[in-house]
Parts: structure tokens; C-alpha cells; sequence
């Protein structure tokens, strides 16, 4: 406790684990710890440019409405964490919500504080906190930016390529792709792959919670939201 920065100490914020179900994802049964992002007083700018549901519509209707276009999605893994912060932002913990096995490992008896916390300097990504999300956005558009992807000027979310004929959407660590060669598809992948763990659905059925019904022959599309 005593080494946090005294300016910085208004800015120390709290930890709490959230446990999920999520059906859509590999790992159904998730446990995350976060960070209280209402505590966090970050100067800049934390706004992500993102796709929204309508871009997302026009977009799925521009793959029936071309001829021989696929759609894929992908995501990528654990996009908030392990992204370098310039500014480190600092937690305390609840010594008693510690497993003692990382206790005992990381010796953490002997800097609880008398509060019963643990603090925490935070030098990375971590889910909750406000600006997690506009480095790591910055991260990866830097990353694409390097095989020739970029945003399109007027269209927050939709990105393109200098070459291949590639678009997709992006919400978040989401990628809807439209695409006419898989082949244009594996750079894509491989490009992400450099720097990320990627998972891949080549039918292209669920993207960010919505269920899309392809029928390629009779170029028609059903989206729904079930429940």
C-alpha cells in the first residue's frame, strides 16, 4: 500500500469476480476478475470506434447480394488483456478472496495492509477498466495495419483492404468477414495470428448475439435474436 504514488491514490479502485455462462463461447462456464472502472479516473480519450447493428446489417446484406460472397466470423481471445498501459492504474484486493495457493506463491501475507486488502499495480489490460478497450482497439488496428487493412474513412467498424477484396465488421474483438477466395480469408487469419489467439467459424451463423440463416443459392439471409 505504501508504494502507490501519493497523487495516484484517489484513483485506486476495487476488485470483484463475475461468473458467467456464456453459450456462444468455447469456455461456457466463465470466471473473471475485474476492476471497478467507476473508480478510474483516466485523463484521455477511452470512446473505441465500433461497428454498429446497423453497419452490421448492411453489411450481412451485401454478402447475398454478391455474387459468390461467404461470410466467416471470428474473435479474438482474452482482447482486453496483456496490452501495455503507459499509465498504471492501481486495485486492492480482499486478502480473503485470494485462493491461498497464490498466496502463498506471489507471498502476499506479509504486504496485506491493515485493511485486509492487497494493492495491486496494474501494468497491463484488465477487464473493467475504462481505457482497456481503446488500447487494445488501437493494438489491433496497428497490427492489421502492417498487411494492409485499414477503417474505412466514413465507416467506424468496417475495415478494408488495400488489395483483396476482404471487408469486415469489427465489434470489440468480434470480425464479421465478407469475403469471395478463402484464401483472402488466411491472410486475414494469419495476419491476427502474429499477435492473437483467434477462434474461427467458417459457417458464419452467430455474430455479436445474432443468429444468421444462409441459404447461398436462393441468396436470401434470416437473422433473429432467440429469447
Amino acid at each position: 500500500k505504501h508504494q502507490i504514488p501519493q497523487d495516484r491514490f484517489k484513483d485506486v479502485t476495487y476488485a470483484k469476480f463475475v461468473c458467467e455462462l456464456k453459450q456462444n463461447k468455447a469456455e461456457v462456464h466463465r470466471t473473471r476478475l475485474t476492476v471497478g472502472g467507476d473508480k478510474v479516473h483516466y485523463p484521455g480519450d477511452v470512446g473505441t470506434p465500433t461497428a454498429d447493428l446497423t453497419l452490421v446489417k448492411m453489411h450481412v446484406n451485401s454478402v447475398i447480394s454478391t455474387h459468390q460472397a461467404r461470410y466467416m466470423t471470428h474473435d479474438v481471445k482474452n482482447f482486453y488483456l496483456n496490452t501495455p498501459m503507459v499509465r498504471y492504474e492501481y486495485v486492492r484486493i480482499k486478502i480473503d478472496d485470494v485462493p491461498e495457493e497464490i498466496i502463498v506463491e506471489y507471498k502476499l501475507r506479509e504486504k496485506v495492509a491493515s485493511d485486509g486488502h492487497v494493492y495491486v499495480e496494474i501494468r497491463k489490460g484488465l477487464y473493467g477498466l475504462p481505457q482497456a478497450g481503446k488500447i487494445a482497439h488501437k493494438e489491433l488496428v496497428t497490427h492489421v495495419e502492417k498487411d494492409g487493412y485499414f477503417q474505412a474513412k466514413h465507416t467506424p467498424g468496417l475495415f478494408l483492404h488495400k488489395t483483396r477484396s476482404t471487408k469486415f465488421s469489427l465489434v470489440v474483438d468480434d470480425f464479421g468477414v465478407k469475403y469471395s477466395r478463402k484464401e483472402d480469408v488466411d491472410h486475414l487469419i494469419q495476419s491476427l495470428k502474429k499477435d492473437f489467439t483467434l477462434s474461427e467459424d467458417w459457417k458464419g451463423d452467430l455474430y455479436c448475439g445474432i443468429s444468421l440463416k444462409w441459404d447461398y443459392e436462393e441468396r436470401t439471409l434470416d437473422i433473429s435474436m432467440p429469447g
